[in-house]
């Protein structure tokens, strides 16, 4: 790893205007002082992520990310420190001067160095998977499979599909070989340590080998399929989530089909990655898929900078169209065109494929699918038969449930009349039910909005005047050397949530190295991306230069007392337990300092800082 001169940090910040970096992945839009959009770390149909021009600055109003442009990079493509700094160096023409390596300096590096130890780790595995299908005699079983399928030669190598040997220390053996700390590759999921301790045997043996490679290519897990036909064991072993792997982030083939994607502004969703296998077999380059039957807001947020529509693919089974309907409503409420199509019943895009062609399934299938709402209807009477008289209403029910929140009139009007064909029911009457609906759902939302929620952390609870004492306390901190000075003399031990407690420790760190306040760098110096959030948010709270001294005297004023109410409370409890030990001597001296507390705390005045 290359050290970067602390100057050339601060150079490539600068150069970095955050709107311009942002603007690549978000599609902003300036409101007053600042610059608006749909947040890319999570799932939003109204745009709460807001970009300061002024400050260089980013915050996001819905689940709290905040940040400057190195983190933002840090954060968006995975990346650690040195490597966002060195991507916005090229991008902003900076020359990087190399230096000795930094990994001791940035605990956030010796994290990237195991993970890109994994990562190496897994390449050297796939490497030696692939080895065994194509080049040896063990490997020709699985090989014959494959060719059955319809894999040739060229699709085996181009998508690194392998075999893993029955021997359960065949892959073990070569990482040790290669000198690969043993516990380190246990918990990257490739070996696991036996029963007794003396050493380790691989996590998959016996069967064919898919690589599963995140955003940038690379192979980060891996999915085997066994041979055998025993039920008893499981079709399909998946790696478990480790430091470099987690299912409901990556996205099955996406770093092949993110171009393609973006050329048609159209995304394939399949359930799983031997569809997109099919499907790029036979042409079709922008389908991924999900690695587990769950369609997460991290999924979503990646699909929302490529695509503009959806097609949801899954099985025709009824746990396929159960996947689907998940599907298409989690798309549809993050904003997102959504269509679906359909299977046969008990097929499957592979199945699909491997009896009726290429041609059929990209015409017939991909070709011909459900708006979101035709779906819904034919999802909703799947499972009910309409000449029973409560089926029916709880079809029209359901049916005008979702059509209550489509804003178009001309498809409103034309699901009412395709429900009044399907069930009898005239369209006066389908209107009157329709409006009764919608006028509970407008005095729902009314009553939401008149009841106004008050301020809320992204955890969910209310902000408390002991929040804001600490956030505005930590925002003059960072920007106050000889203040922090002082009040690590004073009050040491002045916060109260762990949170602010660890950054008051990483920050004296920070001032005894640097000297001068830098938040940017101290955040970007957090390799807990929580704590860098806590520490961003506080960076940005409004200070009122003017009164200064008052806003630090009340937020030490408040945080002093409410340490004082903590301990009555604490030594409260303790006296009640010394009192159930009859331990009278004990919880007499837990009255007496309750009491001086008490005291302390009615006599508590002004607490000057100076």
């Amino acid at each position: 790893m290359t050290r970067i001169p602390e100057e050339t940090i601060e150079t490539v910040r600068t150069k970095t205007d955050i709107v311009d970096l942002i603007g690549e992945y978000v599609q902003l839009t300036k409101r007053g002082k600042n610059w608006f959009g749909l947040c890319p770390f999570h799932g939003e149909s109204t745009p709460s992520f807001s970009v300061s021009e002024e400050k260089q600055l980013f915050h996001c109003f819905g689940c709290g990310a905040s940040g400057n442009a190195i983190t933002f990079v840090m954060d968006i493509e995975n990346s650690p420190f040195t490597e966002a700094v060195l991507k916005l160096a090229e991008r902003t023409g900076v020359e990087i001067d190399s230096g000795p390596a930094v990994s001791d300096r940035n605990p956030s590096t010796r994290q990237s160095d195991e993970q890109r130890q994994m990562m190496e780790a897994h390449s050297l595995a796939a490497s030696f998977y692939s080895h065994l299908l194509l080049n040896t005699v063990e490997g020709e079983v699985a090989l014959e499979y494959l060719e059955k399928r319809g894999f040739s030669r060229e699709d085996i190598e181009k998508y690194g599909i392998g075999w893993a040997l029955d021997n359960p220390e065949a892959l073990s053996e070569l990482l040790k070989r290669k000198a690969f700390d043993m516990k380190e590759m246990e918990r990257a999921g490739l070996c696991i340590m036996k029963d007794d301790g003396t050493g380790y045997f691989d996590r998959f043996r016996g069967r064919i080998m898919f690589p599963l490679r995140d955003d940038n290519g690379n192979v980060v897990a891996f999915s085997g399929r066994t041979l055998t036909s025993d039920k008893q064991v499981a079709k399909y072993l998946n790696s478990p989530e480790t430091p470099i792997f987690e299912k409901s982030r990556l996205l099955y083939n996406f770093h092949n089909a993110r171009l393609n994607v973006r050329k048609s502004g159209k995304v394939i969703v399949f359930e799983g990655f031997m569809d997109t296998l099919s499907a790029e077999r036979i042409g079709v380059s922008n389908s991924v898929a999900v690695m587990g039957t769950a369609l997460s807001d991290a999924h979503i947020v990646k699909l929302k900078r490529i695509a503009k529509e959806v097609l949801v693919c899954c099985d025709g089974d009824d746990a396929g169209w159960t996947a689907a309907k998940r599907f298409a409503d989690s798309l549809q409420a993050k904003g997102m065109n959504v269509e679906i199509a359909l299977l046969p019943t008990n097929f499957d895009p592979d199945d699909y494929i491997s009896q009726h062609g290429g041609q059929a399934f990209i015409e017939k299938v991909i070709g011909n699918p459900q708006s979101y709402m035709s779906f819904i209807m034919a999802f909703a009477k799947r499972s009910k038969n309409l000449t029973f008289e409560n089926d029916m209403l709880q079809y029209i029910h359901e049916v005008l449930s979702e059509l209550v929140s489509r804003p178009s009139p001309v498809e409103r009007d034309l699901y009412m009349r395709q429900l009044s064909t399907e069930t009898g029911v005239s369209m006066e009457a389908l209107g009157q039910q329709f409006t009764k609906l919608n006028g509970r759902q407008a005095s729902a939302a009314k009553k939401v909005q008149e009841s106004g929620p008050p301020p809320k952390l992204e955890n969910g609870k209310s902000l408390t005047a002991t929040d804001r004492a600490e956030r505005l306390l930590l925002c003059h901190l960072l920007n106050d050397g000889v203040l922090f000075d002082r009040v690590r003399d004073e009050f040491p031990e002045l916060f109260i949530q762990d949170a602010y407690q660890v950054i008051f420790i990483r920050l004296a760190g920070f001032y005894e190295q640097h000297g001068n306040p830098d938040f940017h760098r101290f955040s970007e110096s957090l390799e807990d991306r929580d704590l860098r959030k806590v520490v961003l948010e506080a960076a940005m709270v409004e200070r009122d230069p003017d009164y200064k001294e008052e806003e630090i005297e009340d937020c030490i004023q408040h945080l002093v007392q409410q340490r004082i109410k903590l301990s009555i409370e604490d030594k409260l409890n303790e006296s009640k337990t010394a009192e159930k030990l009859k331990d009278h001597g004990r919880a007499l001296e837990l009255a007496r300092e309750i009491i001086q507390l008490r005291k302390s705390l009615s006599a508590h005045g002004r607490i000057p800082v100076d």
